[in-house]
């Protein structure tokens, strides 16, 4: 099931958003902006009185500049977060001459960069395809090390960024909110932001050589509570995401991880009275281990990345995974998982803005964050080209999570690595084989509804599932450590279920315990969820996505999937086949349907040759395709002539707990009147039945030709015919739910009934039930114990005993028919005294459908037949269409000359119409005959006689005055001695 979007691809900058998205952009942009000038221009008028610093770098190579003011007056400064890969994420094998052979390199693709100062654009590595934005001036090292990590060229071979050719947007960090919203209005779909707010503790930010801890000891006096908190500012850059669905902003994860003074170590801390950092010597926490990601990274709707030491040769198992010293760790105070990924930070050689030549090399999150959006942006050039559009922001966090390499000592996510590793290569090959064992979707959630995937697993491969959606920004709480409040708002739940019942949850982890691995459960945090299955069964499974309480207009997600399944395969069974020797190919078939069976796997197709097979065949706890040559060749031939028996008292087809997928097409079932069991029973499961015949069955006492428990079955263009002495009908259903379309049982005999619904549904459309017979005070149709019958487009005429009945026991049963020719009407329907059942009549008639054979077992309607033009859609009704011309009931011989009852005109008419018919010249005198023409309603009650005696030959008229009834369906009837003509008639008023 994967959904191809609309192609509105020109160049990359056309991608993005919907126009009503941009408008809210533009809106946001502004007041954010705004919002930025006039905070920075108040914190810079008081860093000038107070003496704090402005802007600037530190000796460790950190930039930093003054943004805002805290509630507190505290300043708040963005800095970067470097502390002085390609290979390790798999990127290069993408590359030109790479394992993969993709020829990757960003070619056509826009990448924003918002950093710390200029980018030095004229560097031999960027030259040509980087543009500075906002015209930044202050050149930073720090910013053309990130942009050359992204796209550096390759000039110098160690240097060489993700993506090449990609252009790059570079902005300096100065309102980056208003600016990034801005871009995303015009087309952005992916930026990187390598630097935060500084947290905890800090060496040196008042360049005095002295630590600084930058908590409220107003809140806690321990510990910093920005840590995992939920800010107002990770609110905004939740909102810019969420107004523009198909931009992913890239994170820093931050290195505050092990930051910590000495006990009694003087340092500066924030006093709120006195408005002015003041000197203390308090133990307070050291940063980290878990919960020192703060700010912007703690958003939900943005992809945080950490760092890991470098893996030279390549990734090859989760141990080759090393994590850095310096980058930090989650939870968010919600539980929620960050960082989301990781990526290699530690030693990146790059470009530096000193020269145009020039290099160094850097370590942190800041180097790990490009690396990881330099490969998606080869990610999403893959996607364009399979799929003329760019992925949703979800879909590409999606991806990249999915396919992450595992990281850690515990299989599942943590909060060290995430959910592991980056691995490009998986990523982009996850793309090109997507239908092929692999799914990926962009699907919307309506409110109360759910979204359901079927995919097969042949259990060789583990089974994964994956979601990510961009939620709804949430309600920041007032400061306070660890708060609990999740900030989840639409909380969407991925489950997956085998077709036994079992349920498989996503992984979750321990807020308390942060350290603990990994389990499964209801995620209600995170919006991103991952279901891994390691050792599948084999068979059908269902990918389920719901979600908790209102999620208001819907939700779109993406969704990811890996099923290691490599197609379907088609086994060839012939009556000259053999199962020692031949392997089910069209050369060397099998001999039998079960050996095939047992060969197969889910969705697999049993093709079967003209021939007699004998033998009980079973089916389990799978869905395939079994089907004679009909399914190819269209020629009904191949029904007749591939035959299904039995000489044991078992059902010729058994299947037991079936996937969806499970299809019986083309065969004629013949059973031989062995005492014991039918032809086709179903438990547990599901099947639909096509174009297949049920003939020649004699079943016991507790049997019948298809039999359902507890099953959902669909019968379509069947017929089951000249069957006798079934005690529970031709067709048995308990528990189950039946739909039949364009379905017949004809000239069929049962001890109390020919259908059977106990605690059942069956739906009938276009079915056909005639010269079936039951011993006295039977029925045709006979529920039982709070069943359900629906019947539209149907004929149930000629059967011998009552059509429909209700057994007296049992819970309250319902009958619906619609546009139906039903033999007596209500009369038709035997309620036995029940009073707890209940049935409505719509469009239901009492005239001879008028078959063109029926003695012969033809069944099809003739040209003039009252159920021709009378179903729902003003088609014929019935499991037949027109078969024959116009004709009469009874010995047409016996009236050798023309006899024709035209159109009435007008039809449909208000009050009066005109009814035209004809005697031609006939050697019986007509004054010896009986000729009458009469009108019918609905029920088949006669409600007036517009002519009853003798006429002479020729052409004659009547006008039927309509005057006094009600608007609806009626019928003419023209009949002469034993033949009739019939036609219905539409009064409306």
């Amino acid at each position: 099931m994967n959904k191809i979007f609309p192609t509105f691809f020109i160049i990359a900058t056309l991608f993005g958003q919907t126009n009503f998205q941009k408008e809210s952009l533009k809106s946001q942009s502004e007041l954010l902006i705004k919002k930025s000038q006039r905070a920075k221009k108040n914190a810079e008028e008081k860093a000038r009185n107070m003496g704090w610093p402005v802007k600037g770098k530190l000796e460790n190579g950190e930039e930093y500049s003054l943004q805002r003011l805290a509630p507190n007056g505290k300043p708040i400064y963005y800095c970067t977060e470097n502390i002085n890969s390609a290979k390790t994420i798999s990127t290069n094998q993408v590359w030109a001459g790479g394992e993969s052979q993709l020829f990757l390199s960003g070619s056509g693709m826009i990448v924003g960069e918002w950093d710390g100062g200029a980018t030095l654009i004229s560097h031999d590595e960027l030259v040509g395809l980087t543009i500075q934005v906002d015209g930044g001036e202050n050149l930073s090292d720090h910013a053309t090390h990130v942009a050359g990590t992204i796209k550096a060229s390759g000039v110098n071979p160690n240097a060489r960024g993700m993506a090449r050719d990609v252009i790059l947007h570079t902005n300096d960090w100065e309102y980056d909110s208003g600016e990034m919203a801005a871009q995303a209005a015009t087309g952005l779909t992916l930026s990187n932001h390598s630097y935060g707010q500084r947290g905890g503790w800090h060496w040196n930010s008042l360049g005095d050589d002295k630590w600084v801890w930058w908590g409220d000891p107003e809140v806690d006096n321990n510990e910093d509570y920005h840590f995992g908190f939920y800010h107002e500012q990770t609110r905004e850059w939740d909102e810019i995401a969420y107004n523009a669905p198909h931009y992913l902003i890239v994170m820093s994860a931050g290195n505050d991880r092990n930051d910590e003074a000495a006990v009694g170590t003087e340092h500066w801390v924030w006093n709120t009275t006195l408005g002015d950092w003041e000197l203390s010597t308090e133990s307070r926490n050291p940063d980290g281990p878990w919960d020192c990601i703060s700010y912007h990274k703690i958003a939900k709707n943005v992809l945080t990345v950490g760092a890991v030491n470098d893996i030279v040769n390549g990734y090859e198992n989760p141990s080759d995974v090393s994590m850095s010293s310096f980058s930090s760790f989650g939870p968010a105070d919600d539980g929620r998982i960050k960082p989301d990924i990781v990526a290699n930070g530690v030693g990146l050689f790059s470009s530096f803005s000193s020269g145009d030549q020039d290099y160094g090399t850097y370590s942190g999150t800041s180097m790990s964050a490009p690396s990881v959006t330099g490969s998606l942006v080869l990610v999403q050039e893959m996607y364009k080209s399979f799929n003329d559009t760019l992925p949703q922001a979800a879909t590409l966090k999606a991806i990249a999570i999915h396919t992450a390499n595992e990281a850690g000592s515990t299989d599942g996510p943590d909060y060290r690595f995430g959910w592991g590793l980056m691995n490009t290569a998986q990523a982009v090959d996850l793309i090109q084989r997507n239908g092929n064992g692999n799914l990926i979707s962009e699907e919307f959630l309506m409110n109360g509804d759910s979204v359901e995937f079927i995919i097969s697993s042949d259990g060789d491969e583990p089974l994964r599932a994956t979601i990510s959606w961009t939620d709804l920004p949430g309600t920041p709480t007032p400061p306070i450590l660890n708060s609990p409040e999740i900030m989840l708002v639409n909380d969407l739940d991925l489950r997956i279920f085998h077709e036994n019942g079992t349920e498989y949850f996503p992984w979750i982890l321990d807020l308390i315990n942060p350290g603990y691995a990994a389990t499964t459960g209801d995620n209600i945090v995170d919006n991103v969820e991952k279901v891994l299955i390691s050792e599948p069964e084999p068979g059908n499974y269902t990918i389920r996505i719901q979600h908790k309480g209102d999620i208001g207009d819907g939700q779109a997600f993406g969704l990811v999937a890996t099923y290691g399944y490599s197609g379907p395969v088609t086994y060839h069974v012939a009556a000259n086949g053999n199962d020692e020797t031949g392997n089910g190919s069209e050369g060397t078939p099998f001999a039998s349907i079960q050996k095939a069976v047992d060969e197969s796997a889910a969705l697999d197709t049993i093709l079967v040759a003209p021939g007699i097979y004998t033998g009980s065949i079973e089916i389990n706890a799978t869905g395939i395709i079994l089907a004679s040559h009909f399914i190819h060749s269209g020629d009904e031939t191949d029904i007749a002539t591939t035959v299904l028996t039995i000489e044991d008292p078992n059902p010729i087809l058994y299947l037991h707990d079936t996937g969806s997928a499970m299809l019986v097409k083309g065969f004629t079932f013949a059973f031989g009147g062995i005492y014991g069991d039918n032809s086709l029973t179903c438990t547990s499961g599901n099947v639909t039945i096509e174009n297949c015949v049920f003939t020649q069955t004699e079943a016991d006492s507790d049997c019948g030709a298809i039999t359902f428990g507890s099953s959902y079955g669909i019968i379509k263009n069947s017929r089951i015919e000249n069957i006798s002495n079934c005690f529970l009908g031709a067709l048995y259903a308990y528990n189950s739910t039946v739909e039949l379309d364009y379905f017949s049982i004809l000239n069929t005999s049962g001890t109390s009934q020919i259908v059977y619904l106990q605690n059942s549904q069956i739906d009938m459309n276009f079915v056909t039930l005639s010269e079936n017979s039951v011993d006295e005070d039977y029925s045709i149709i006979r529920m039982y114990d709070g069943s359900e019958l629906n019947v539209i487009n149907s004929i149930l005429w000629n059967d011998d005993e009552t059509e429909i009945s209700f057994r007296a026991e049992g819970e309250e049963n319902f009958a619906s028919i619609y546009y139906t020719d039903l033999k007596g009407h209500i009369n038709g329907i035997e309620t036995n005294n029940n009073g707890t059942t209940n049935f409505g009549l719509t469009n239901v008639m009492n005239i001879d459908p008028l078959f063109c054979n029926p003695d012969s077992n033809d069944f099809q309607l003739t040209g003039n037949s009252p159920c021709v033009e009378y179903s729902n859609d003003a088609g014929p009704i019935g499991a037949f269409d027109i078969g024959c011309d116009f004709v009469g009931i009874g010995d047409q011989a016996s009236v050798p000359g023309e006899f024709q009852l035209y159109p009435a005109f007008p039809n449909p008419f208000n009050p009066r119409t005109t009814i035209r018919f004809n005697f031609g010249v006939i050697s019986t005198p007509l004054n010896n005959l009986n000729i009458s023409l009469q009108i019918f309603d609905i029920t088949g009650r006669i409600v007036e006689t517009l002519m009853n005696g003798n006429l002479d030959s020729g052409e004659h008229e009547l006008v039927w005055d309509a005057i006094g009834f009600s608007s609806g369906v009626y019928f003419v009837k023209l009949t002469l001695d034993k033949q009739s003509k019939i036609q219905k008639l539409i009064l409306l008023k």
